[in-house]
């Protein structure tokens, strides 16, 4: 099979949610198929020309061709300010704006002449843009979340009006924009049956289908490194749920788990962490905030619990992934582990409120029987059903039946 697979990043190297299953998708397409890649670079990943080709080198070891455009609106300042404010007067909405770039059109258009298709991969419904440059091809959209359900709920929980506003309006029109094109395509990719159902009651005439977020069991094995009172999270902070999630844990949470457990120690790994989780670090030492690190096996190898206090969000949560399959023992909200096919109790802890959450991470702090278990059923969790090998036949399957 010949596959176009066109991208809103570049997804190497695979550190964070987005770039992990993109990464990991585009991997497992790639055996016993060909790949055309056509990409934007967004400045924030890579910032260097240096990192963009080191990045393109790897994704040329399992792609036919590799090509790589700028965002255009990265380009200065003003350009991106020109852009979210000239938005407000269109209905499309900010992101399918910024994606725009006249050169990648120009790519796509030449491929699809040189090429003869089978199928054309998109990583994001705002790239429907683009769908229609290889005409007659079947296409697939790839959902990371319910982007428009992620926007509008973090509206609601945003403090200044103007950017509640702003994220409100956004929201609706993403919304608008998800019922008018994923009709259009062959099949869309939900990230869990969650995900699924959401899509499917407001996009009746779409087809959804399931092809999970996973993780690499041969990357992150369980170490049986002895667990002493550490806890963990994973995940940039640049990324609102993940900023809140943090703030949230290190303001409400963790000082009702310090009274309990007094030598317990906060591991907060992650890039660009807020100024109100250093604040609560300055305040108390065995909050550590590590930023952004090379290799978080190190901080999951020697904490006792990997905490995931996400109160906004979609999709499922990589993070939880990749901790089960090192044999951690996690405790999550409700919303944290949406989607994610754990039971509660048995493969994972569960609390919504502070006072809940602190009375699951205590428990694991103080139960050694009780975190063993969770441990050993996590990893079976991973291996089970979220192996990217699983994953992958999945999304294989699914692309025969959408050109079939």
């Amino acid at each position: 099979m010949k596959i176009l697979m066109i991208l809103h990043f570049v997804p190497y190297p695979p550190h964070g949610g987005s770039l992990q299953r993109t990464f990991n998708l585009l991997r497992e397409a790639s055996k016993g198929n060909d790949i055309h890649l056509v990409a934007l670079s967004q400045k924030a990943l890579h910032p260097e020309d240096k990192t963009l080709s080191e990045a393109i080198g790897a994704l040329e070891e399992f792609c036919n061709s590799v090509t790589v455009f700028p965002i255009p609106s990265d380009a200065s300042k003003l350009r991106w300010y020109s852009l979210l404010l000239l938005n407000l007067l269109s209905r499309e909405p900010y992101s399918v704006w910024r994606f725009k770039s006249p050169d990648m059109a120009e790519m796509i258009q030449s491929l699809a002449a040189a090429h003869k298709f089978d199928l054309v991969h998109l990583d994001t419904v705002e790239l429907a843009q683009y769908a229609h440059l290889a005409p007659g091809v079947p296409t697939v959209v790839n959902h990371h979340n319910v982007e428009s359900s992620l926007l509008l709920r973090r509206a609601t929980s945003e403090g200044n009006s103007l950017v509640r506003l702003y994220l409100g309006f956004q929201g609706c029109k993403l919304k608008r924009y998800e019922q008018e094109h994923a009709p259009r395509f062959t099949a869309n990719l939900a990230v869990s049956q969650n995900d699924k159902e959401l899509f499917e009651s407001y996009i009746p005439k779409a087809r959804f289908e399931v092809v999970a977020n996973g993780t690499d069991e041969e990357y992150f094995t369980p170490t049986g490194a002895s667990a002493g009172k550490e806890l963990v999270f994973v995940g940039g902070m640049n990324w609102y749920p993940n900023r809140d999630a943090m703030i949230h844990f290190c303001e409400d949470i963790f000082p009702l788990i310090k009274k309990q457990v007094p030598d317990t120690i906060m591991n907060v790994v992650g890039g660009f962490p807020p100024r109100r989780v250093l604040a609560c670090s300055e305040k108390d030492p065995s909050i550590k905030v590590h930023g952004y690190v090379e290799d978080m096996r190190v901080y999951l190898a020697r904490s006792a619990v990997y905490v995931v206090p996400i109160r906004i969000g979609g999709g499922t949560r990589l993070k939880i992934l990749d901790a089960f399959a090192c044999g951690k023992a996690v405790v999550s909200s409700a919303v944290g582990c949406e989607g994610i096919q754990a039971i509660p109790g048995r493969d994972i802890l569960v609390g919504d409120t502070p006072d809940e959450f602190a009375a699951q991470v205590v428990r694991l702090l103080n139960d050694h029987s009780l975190r063993q278990s969770l441990e050993v059923n996590a990893r079976k969790v991973a291996e089970e059903k979220y192996s990217w090998q699983v994953i992958g036949k999945i999304l294989r399957d699914v692309y025969q039946s959408v050109i079939r």
